[in-house]
């Protein structure tokens, strides 16, 4: 029989305390893992502003990036711009089967195949434009694949098909969220 209830109680609070210690140490070590693919650019932050160079109000190129982290296996990548607008995700940049050579692009670069962009329908990087109603955040993102995408002769390759085709080859991704830079009218 115990003697001391109050003890009993403390070591069981206790015990559980530490094993949840535990779990969200393992937790911690799958989301730094999971975090080391990172997305960078020589010209903006995560969080930034994306300079006018890169919008139609600038040069309409594409802005250079980098990136480092993949994961082991990666034999190609994928990069993608868009954004959540209120008639729908408008999809302005599309490249993918970039080899997993490659750890950066060049501003106005073609690493690999063009895909579709959603603006005018053409396999080409569509500028954004920073003047229009409401607010835009512009997503880039770089998917870390196991092979390369295959499709079946699709003169379309837009971001839902290319999400598509990357679901079950993806081994990692990051991203970049910027808001583009206002001119003042």
């Amino acid at each position: 029989m115990i003697k001391n209830p109050q003890v009993f109680l403390l070591v069981g609070a206790c015990s559980f305390i530490l094993s949840a210690c535990d779990v969200s140490n393992q937790n911690s070590l799958l989301q730094s893992n999971e975090n080391s693919f990172v997305l960078t650019s020589s010209v903006m932050n995560d969080g930034g502003y994306l300079p006018i160079t890169y919008t139609c109000d600038g040069e309409s190129i594409t802005p250079p990036f980098s990136w480092n982290g993949a994961p082991q296996g990666t034999k190609y990548y994928v990069v993608m711009m868009y954004h959540n607008a209120l008639d729908g995700v408008h999809s302005y940049w599309n490249m993918y089967n970039i080899e997993a050579s490659n750890s950066y692009i060049e501003s106005d670069q073609v690493l690999g195949e063009m895909g579709t962009n959603n603006l005018n329908d053409l396999n080409e990087y569509s500028s954004p434009c920073s003047q229009g109603p409401g607010y835009k955040n512009y997503t880039y993102t770089i998917y870390a694949l196991s092979e390369a995408v295959i499709l079946s002769n699709q003169s379309k390759v837009d971001r839902a098909t290319l999400l598509a085709a990357i679901k079950n080859i993806t081994l990692s991704s990051a991203e970049m969220n910027v808001i583009p830079f206002r001119l003042i009218s």
